[in-house]
């Protein structure tokens, strides 16, 4: 079994962001989130990836979670489902969810799952 479900943003104009437009790219990330009905019930800097912007999105009070973490430093930008985090309504969201996301910044869709 997969053991984390992981569709990463490239090719996206994430690339040629400067220092001064991140908070713009914040606005639509959590414009994305709302546009989908999902909560940020978390938004952290990952210990491992300084200046990452890491969010836990859940749907109203169901199990499961989707993780979005976006690391300027990188230009990289990525949504997870953990094996201990799954849920039928995150299974079935991720690859819509992430879809938008690339539409939002002209990039391309990828697959890397484990």
């Amino acid at each position: 079994m997969i053991s984390i479900i992981t569709y990463e943003i490239i090719n996206s104009n994430l690339t040629m962001v400067t220092l001064f437009e991140e908070d713009s790219i914040l606005d639509k990330i959590e414009r994305v989130i709302k546009e989908f009905n999902l909560n940020i019930t978390q938004k952290t800097t990952l210990s491992t990836m300084k200046g990452s912007i890491h969010y836990h999105l859940k749907q109203g009070n169901h199990s499961g979670l989707l993780e979005l973490t976006y690391w300027p430093l990188t230009k990289r930008l990525w949504i997870e489902i953990h094996k201990n985090r799954r849920a039928e309504w995150n299974q079935n969201m991720i690859q819509p969810f992430s879809e938008r996301l690339a539409n939002c910044f002209s990039g391309e869709l990828i697959s890397r799952s484990e």
